[in-house]
Parts: structure tokens; sequence; C-alpha cells
């Protein structure tokens, strides 16, 4: 772990930590999980020698500890920094800003009655129509022509780049923690730019390194510094590949199994240990939140493991020792990743021409104090997007889809097959595993050319599904309205981003010259309650206003303007940064052609392909008309097992 360095003196609060040697000026800094950067980590944990994949630690046990004094003492060495995108508007805090001083209380106020408007009311039969009244004016479309999966694929990218470190303001430190504090704090609070810069940090180095998939990494026997390390990601022992979890091959009455039903290793590996059963061995727990996130993750270990393979057959060279073959897997599969995140999902879901034309001239927005660093325009509003394409039911697979056993896989269900949940029906009853009719299904999730619009992405508007105004797995430990606010996630994102000092929409949009949307096309199609509470409001919440514009200048099937600008400068940036990325590769960019390719020499160039290669998605049909997975290269089990 990075060396510490002396706490800012007592009286302070202007003090910048790392003063004198700032470890976050460069990538190999301050890190939470990745501990091979930045110095060797030695746990101090009884069973400090167990196998890295019986870890069921979230944080390994001195890293947690490093945090907590972080958070203490105002030393943030394992942690990076937050800063504002847009940082002559955070200069001119309050007025880019919506109001503070003796406006906070009414402005809190507004925020929260235009959160409880932007959730749907739950789904019901629709009034008898009174005699002689007109007929009711059918709800708009929600039905976006986005693919479900980009509404998972961004929650995945989102853990892999932030784990916010906020904690209490427990008054610890020169001034408390102040901004570590959280939106339900009485009374609420909004903190300046500076004071925020200084006191949010982030868990993550946020480079798209996809250290939420492989943590510090595997130890093999006999390297040196390695034999005492420990590993939140399972691998396994001995091989240069991810564990996976089992579900059972045989069918459960009355449900298919779901193809390919002989494949058992379609869950994440689970602790069996007392106490933490069911718990994913990952470095990331927040990829078990739902079941399709979950999923998400199994797909990218089994491609880690398929690119091993690959690169066994057809790069023997790099197996000469596990520790090259993993090394040169983890490089490929990162490349990837970060080609299709810029190249499929940026290029999906941003404005045409916006991504062409910063990767001609460079991002030019982000000029933090520290190099790593993470945009708070970015992480606590823009990229929040995706919360408004959470659907309430899914077509999931043969067994939950429309007419199906089951019915379609409603948002509740999603969260109770996981970890968390039980993964069971009944949180009374839960399950050791992940029940055989539960698997995905991704052909159901990614087709852009899908007739069903069911099988889309709700449309990206300030409209949200009606599950997300009480939220499974959250605030259940509170009581009262702390329990209904941690519940209801509109209101958390509107408030956290009013008490992080975000400038407001219009604010946003004038410095990137762009046309403000006018006041006509905030409250377009919006209810009464939402148009009162924006007429409250001195300005627009950037969060509200980037789903207003995607709305207005994209029919909800990608974002506008501003809100395509901000995620390009901030995914280019990070990707400039990282002289890991594909996109610092000595002799240019990389691009797939120097990539594992599929037995016909067809590249990896959409994420269906990462999925196909994987083995989790169907390569073609036999001549019954069944779908056919991709193989390993003996031809004996499914691609992207772990051989154990």
């Amino acid at each position: 772990m990075a060396q510490t360095t002396q706490a800012p003196p007592q009286g302070d609060p202007n003090h910048t930590p790392h003063e004198a040697v700032d470890l976050a000026q460069t990538p190999a800094g301050r890190t939470v999980r990745r501990i091979g950067h930045g110095g060797v980590f030695v746990p101090a944990d009884a069973d400090a020698q167990a196998a890295p994949q019986d870890s069921t630690a979230t944080l390994m046990p001195r890293t947690e500890a490093a945090v907590r004094r972080d958070l203490r003492e105002h030393r943030f060495d394992a942690t990076t920094s937050f800063d504002y995108l847009l940082r002559d508007l955070a200069r001119q805090f309050p007025e880019a800003h919506l109001p503070v001083g003796d406006r906070v209380a009414q402005t809190r106020d507004a925020l929260l009655r235009l959160g409880a408007g932007m959730i749907e009311a739950p789904a019901g039969p629709p009034p008898a129509p009174s005699p002689g009244a007109p007929p009711a004016t059918p709800a708009p479309p929600r039905d976006s022509t986005v693919p479900a999966i980009y509404t998972y694929w961004g929650q995945f990218i989102d853990h892999d780049i932030t784990l916010n470190t906020n904690g209490p303001d427990d008054g610890s430190g020169p001034g408390g923690d102040q901004a570590l504090g959280d939106v339900v704090s009485d009374p609420f609070r909004v903190f300046a730019p500076d004071v925020v810069r200084r006191s949010l940090h982030n868990g993550r180095i946020p480079l798209l390194d996809l250290d939420s998939l492989y943590g510090s990494g595997p130890r093999f026997e006999g390297e040196k510094d390695r034999g005492t390390t420990r590993s939140e990601a399972a691998y396994v022992p001995g091989s240069a590949k991810l564990r996976l979890g089992r579900v059972s091959t045989q069918p459960i009455g009355g449900f298919q199994l779901v193809a390919p039903g002989d494949d058992p290793q379609r869950d994440l590996p689970r602790s069996t240990a007392p106490g933490s059963e069911r718990m994913p061995l990952i470095p990331d727990s927040r990829n078990d939140e739902n079941l399709v996130v979950a999923q998400f993750h199994v797909a990218m270990i089994r491609f880690h493991n398929a690119v091993v393979d690959w690169v066994s057959r057809h790069e023997p060279w790099f197996a000469v020792t596990q520790r090259s073959l993993f090394d040169r897997a983890q490089q490929l599969v990162r490349f990837h990743y970060q080609w299709l995140v810029v190249h499929d999902y940026l290029r999906t879901l941003t404005k045409a021409g916006v991504l062409d034309s910063v990767l001609a001239t460079g991002p030019s927005l982000f000029r933090p104090a520290r190099r790593v660093a993470m945009p708070l325009e970015f992480a606590v509003a823009a990229f929040r997007f995706g919360h408004s394409m959470v659907r309430g039911a899914y077509d999931f697979n043969v067994n939950f889809t429309g007419g199906g056993p089951g019915g379609v896989a409603t948002l509740d269900q999603l969260f109770r097959f996981t970890g968390n949940g039980g993964l069971s029906p009944d949180p009374a009853n839960p399950l050791p595993a992940l029940p055989s009719n539960w698997p995905v299904e991704w052909t159901r999730l990614t087709d852009k050319g899908d007739p069903l619009t069911f099988r889309m992405a709700r449309k990206i508007d300030p409209f949200l599904a009606d599950g997300l105004g009480d939220l499974l797995n959250e605030g259940n430990a509170a009581s009262g309205p702390v329990r209904a606010l941690l519940k209801q996630l509109a209101q958390r994102n509107l408030l956290r981003g009013y008490m992080l000092a975000i400038p407001t929409g219009e604010a946003v949009a004038r410095a990137l010259r762009v046309r403000p949307l006018t006041p006509e096309q905030l409250r377009r199609n919006a209810s009464p309650e939402v148009v009162a509470a924006l007429d409250d409001l001195d300005g627009t919440p950037l969060w509200y206003y980037v789903l207003k514009e995607a709305e207005v200048q994209g029919n909800g099937s990608f974002l506008g303007e501003v809100g395509s600008r901000i995620l390009v400068e901030t995914f280019l940036y990070l990707l400039r940064l990282d002289p890991d990325s594909f996109m610092r590769r000595p002799g240019g960019d990389w691009n797939p052609a120097y990539g594992v390719r599929f037995e016909d020499g067809r590249l990896v160039t959409t994420i269906t392909d990462l999925l196909a290669f994987a083995g989790v998605f169907p390569v073609g049909q036999d001549e019954a008309g069944l779908p056919q997975f991709r193989r390993d290269t003996t031809g004996t089990g499914y691609a992207g097992h772990d051989g154990a």
C-alpha cells in the first residue's frame, strides 16, 4: 500500500492532503483495492494465509483500516479524488447553482417534491370512464430503441470506477468530515465546492481497468512478496482463471432449463462460510445488487477465462508461466472492454458527432487539481441517467417472460435472486445457489433490431419506474422519513447533487456553449406536481436536466448535447490518463484486430460478440434449430469455464 504522509495541521481546513508528496499525481498512487500499485500489502488478520479464493472480505483488512483512518484524520492515502469538470462554474458558487443560504429548506422541499413526481405510480387497471366523457389519452410509450443490456452495462462500468467513501459527520478531524455526511443528515447542509473537493473521496482508481473484476490479482506459488497477499476476487488455485459459481442442471418443477441447460457455470462464485453464506466472492459486492448486473459480471468472468484459453492456444509463448498467461489475458480483456466502452457503449448512448469530435481533438474540459480524479458532474448527475432506463419488469428468459410459467421478471424479483436477497422468492427460506430457472438469456436483452420493444430499456427521460421509489435492499435498517428517503432513488439523487454543489443544467449548457433548454421544454409532458416543483427552483438540477435533454433531443434513446459531452469527456480523459489503456498502447491506439478472434476469424466488436466469445450467447443454431454456444478449445466444455 502507498506510504502515508503527515496529517494536515489541526485548525487548517484549507490544507490540501499530500501537499508535499501528492501520490494521486500518478495513476500508480492511491487506491483501495488495486494493491499491486504503490506498494505491497501484507494483511495482519488471523487467516492471512488463506487462499485468495476463500476470502469473503469486501476490502482487505488493512485497506479498510486505512480508509477509516483517512476519513478520521483527513489523510486520503487509500482513495482517489473527486473534482469538478467545469471548475469555472465551481468558482462561481453559488451563482451557477441552486440557491443556498436562507433558501436551503425551501429548495430541499422543492427537490423532494420533484423527486416524488418523477417516480411513476404503480400500474393498475385503468379507471372506468365517466358517462359521456371522451376516451382517456393513452400514456406515451416508455420504450427506447436501446437494448436493456446497456442499462446494466452502465451499472457495471459505474461500479468499476466509482466507490464513494462518504461516512457520517462525526466531528473528527479539522472541521469534521463535513461533506462526508449524507442526504438524510439533519439539518440538511449544502457544501461549498472547495469543501466538497477536500472532503469527498473515491474508493476506486477510476481508470476503466476492471479492478472490480480482478481485485488485486491472483498470487502464484513462488512469487516474491505475493505469498501473503490476499485477493478479493476468487481465482482458481494455481491457474490464471477466475472462479465461477455453479447452478443446478436439473429443472425445477414447472420450469424449463435455460439454454444451454447442461452448462452449470452460470453464477458468481459465492461464500459458504458461516455468517456470509451466498455472498459473492468478487471485489465489488455491488455487482450482486440485482440479477442482471450479477449475470453481466458472470459474463466478464467467463470472457476472461475464454481469453486465457485463447492465449494458451494462439500465443503459447505467454503460457510458459501462469503469471505471464494471466498478465496477457488480463491485458486483452481490458483492451477489449475499454474499446467497447468507447465504440459500442458511448456510440449507442451519446448524440451523433460528439464522440468523434472529442476523439479527434482530445478531451479538453477536465483539469483537476489531482490528475487521478472523477468529475462530480459526471458521477453525481450525468452518469446517473441510467436510472431512468431501468424497467419495472423484464423479458428475462424462457421461464420469466410474457406467457411463461413465471410471468415477466419483476424488478423486485431481480433484487431477490441475489446474495442479499437470499437467492430465493422467500426471504425467510434462502437458497444456497441461484436456481436453475434463473440464468439470463442475453438474446432477449441485446438485439438492437428486436421488434419487441418490451425488450428495450426505458427511455432516458425524467420518468422512473415505480420500483425505484421503494428499493428492496436499501434503507431497511432505518425507520420513518429517513427510511422512506433512502428507498426513494430520485429524491436521493436530487438532494445529493444539491448537497455537493453540482451546478444547474442551464449553467452547464452555457459553459459548454450549448443553447440551454427553454422553460417550456423543461416542463413539457411533466405532471402538475413536477411543474410546480420546477417553478419553485431557481434553476434546474443537472441530473433532471440531462434526463429531460435526452427526451427533447434524443427522443429518450440517446443523451443530448450536455449529457453526451460530459460522458465522452470523462471517459476519454480517464482512458488517455491511464498509461496501460488501449489508447496509450505504444505505436498507436489498439483495436480489436489485435485481439482475440472467433474460430472463423470474426472480431469482437460489439458487446454481443463479447458475450458470445464468453460462451453465454449463442453463436448459431444446430440442425434442430436449438441455440449453439461456443465451446472451449478442447471441444468438451463450454467457453469461459474455470477448469476447476
